[in-house]
């Protein structure tokens, strides 16, 4: 018995102390209420604005006003985004045909990007249903390279990419460690349920473009920005989007794939880069975006959460420089992240949040869904009717997930993610 005790406080410390170097620390924070908060998002999105007049018409938001709201997003938080050049496919090899007694395949693929005149080469590994496709697929953006996030044997470490420290917490106790601090599915999501599900699964580490370290994504990011001239600088939570877009341009032309229900899916950083890849990418059909908090679907103007001071101050790569000078003065931001959800419109999105992870503020992610829905109804779809963070709506296009617990990613999401995506991109 004292054995146990001894091991479970040692655990609780090590949590702690893993969950400050990752910089996602929930520990302390209160229990957030499934009520919903009164809160007022600002600008109205389709009010009338910078000469441009109230918006009444689908036409009016998709030729004008969308093309407005994304250029202020970028010029203040996410900076220039890479011209689409088309990706090339340098290889498809199929590594094995027998994953889960037979039931999916492992297809590896290496992408050819550029980005002005350099070439970069970003790996993906899709885990396919051996059934008759093509295949709805789940672009998951990994906060680890592939070889960490997939089990299966024939993916090859990558020796020259940088990575975060943790993702090398990778076997016996460590691997341990960030299941009890982050859930079973940090790393690896359940795989043969998603393959069960009829959908395929593509992993791929976007930090092999800009790193997801401060000193190495600086300094490809300052590669990269110096063929700028008058543009905002570019940042990693934009380029991660940009290599999103990059491998659907595979996606069109991979016959198990189907490029119709393409949907991407990402966990707090990656949340936020998996949004704004559907926001810039109407070929992207939905989203999950699971606790992206601040810079991701939360409201920034309610001071709950995590502040753009703290955030800018951890992760200077993530936001164009521009996003740090609104540290402590949050209200004087022409946008908040309202009309990043509102750029999904009329497409699927469901976003994921849980009670004890005020600092990704599910109540800031479900008043910005609120403040959206008009230009959902607007574009001809439902709107956002949920009651309460509670009120989980399978076969609604926007809808929101609320669990007890932390952060991190647990069967308590992957189970009603599932549910999400039988209704919107399942077999009919």
């Amino acid at each position: 018995m004292l054995m146990s005790i001894l091991k479970w406080l040692f655990l609780a410390l090590l949590a702690a102390i893993s969950l400050m170097v990752v910089g996602c620390s929930t520990v302390g924070l209160p229990h957030v209420s499934y009520r919903p908060v009164e809160t007022s998002a600002s600008p109205d999105l389709l009010a009338a604005i910078d000469g441009y007049s109230e918006v009444t018409t689908a036409e009016q938001w998709t030729t004008e006003r969308a093309p407005y709201w994304l250029n202020v997003l970028k010029n203040n938080i996410y900076g220039t985004i890479p011209e689409p050049i088309t990706a090339e496919t340098l290889s498809r090899d199929v590594i094995a045909t027998d994953l889960f007694e037979g039931a999916a395949s492992l297809i590896e693929v290496q992408l050819k990007l550029t980005i002005h005149d350099r070439d970069y080469v970003q790996d993906v590994h899709f885990v396919v249903p051996n059934t008759k496709g093509p295949h709805p697929v789940i672009l998951g953006a990994g906060s680890c390279p592939n070889d960490v996030t997939l089990p299966f044997a024939g993916i090859e470490p990558r020796p020259d990419i940088a990575f975060p420290g943790y993702c090398g917490m990778n076997g016996g106790w460590q691997k341990s460690l960030a299941h009890f601090v982050f859930g079973r599915y940090i790393e690896t999501p359940p795989l043969e349920e998603i393959i069960a599900a009829g959908f395929a699964f593509g992993a791929y580490y976007p930090g092999m473009i800009v790193p997801d370290s401060r000193e190495a994504g600086l300094a490809a990011l300052s590669e990269i920005n110096s063929d700028l001239t008058d543009e905002p600088p570019a940042a990693a939570i934009g380029i991660w989007a940009w290599v999103t877009n990059r491998i659907v341009d595979h996606i069109e032309n991979d016959p198990a794939l189907d490029a119709q229900r393409i949907i991407t899916f990402g966990h707090s950083r990656t949340a936020k880069s998996a949004l704004l890849a559907g926001a810039i990418d109407a070929r992207i059909a939905g989203v999950i975006s699971h606790q992206s908090g601040t810079g991701g679907a939360a409201l920034q103007k309610n001071d709950i959460g995590e502040s753009i001071e703290q955030i800018t101050g951890s992760y200077p790569h993530w936001f164009t420089p521009a996003y740090a000078s609104y540290a402590e003065k949050q209200a004087s931001l022409p946008v908040d992240q309202h009309a990043l959800i509102a750029l999904m419109a009329p497409r699927a999105l469901l976003l994921g949040n849980s009670a004890r992870d005020q600092w990704a503020d599910p109540q800031g992610s479900f008043a910005a869904a609120r403040a959206a829905s008009p230009v959902y109804k607007l574009l001809g779809a439902p709107g956002f009717d949920a009651v309460n963070l509670k009120d989980f709506q399978p076969d609604a296009p926007l809808a929101f997930q609320f669990r007890e617990g932390t952060h991190g990613i647990t069967p308590e999401d992957w189970g009603p993610f599932l549910e999400w995506l039988t209704a919107q991109f399942g077999e009919k």
